[in-house]
């Protein structure tokens, strides 16, 4: 009958534990890290996006015509809403494929898409300007399901 008590039983019931609570340690570790990479993550989304959306209100106020899709313009102020509300809804899609799965994020932008669709939809609504985009964030705009929001 083996000795329960000997020392080299007791040496290898501590390695167990020993064991155990390493692997213990290295999952909450991971777990730390994941949590805190996600958590950097969306701050990084949230700081490029406010960025890019920074750029393009400096574009509004430069060029006050851009905002107003209804306004008088020469050519070469056409040809700059043109661009203008590319960039915009360029900069739309990015907010829906960034914050699509993150409500908090999703929740921050939500008025901006409002905002902006409400000045620009219609630019985006003509068929040469749809294909400038992926079909399923043109199928989610004109649903206007995200009007009914928040």
């Amino acid at each position: 009958m083996p000795d329960v008590f000997s020392p080299q039983n007791f040496w290898d019931a501590v390695a167990a534990i020993a064991q155990g609570l390493a692997s213990i340690m290295a999952i909450a570790a991971l777990i730390i890290s994941m949590t805190s990479f996600k958590q950097s993550l969306k701050t990084s989304h949230y700081t490029e996006l406010d960025r890019m959306y920074f750029d393009l209100l400096k574009i509004a106020l430069e060029r006050p015509h851009v905002t107003n899709p209804n306004a008088d313009r020469t050519e070469g102020q056409k040809l700059e809403y043109e661009i203008y509300a590319y960039m915009v809804w360029n900069f739309l899609e990015t907010i829906y494929d960034r914050c699509e799965r993150d409500k908090h994020l999703w929740d921050t932008w939500l008025p901006v898409l409002k905002a902006e669709n409400g000045l620009h939809g219609h630019w985006l609504s003509e068929p040469q300007n749809q294909c400038k985009f992926k079909p399923v964030f043109c199928k989610f705009i004109s649903s206007q399901h995200f009007t009914r929001q928040g």
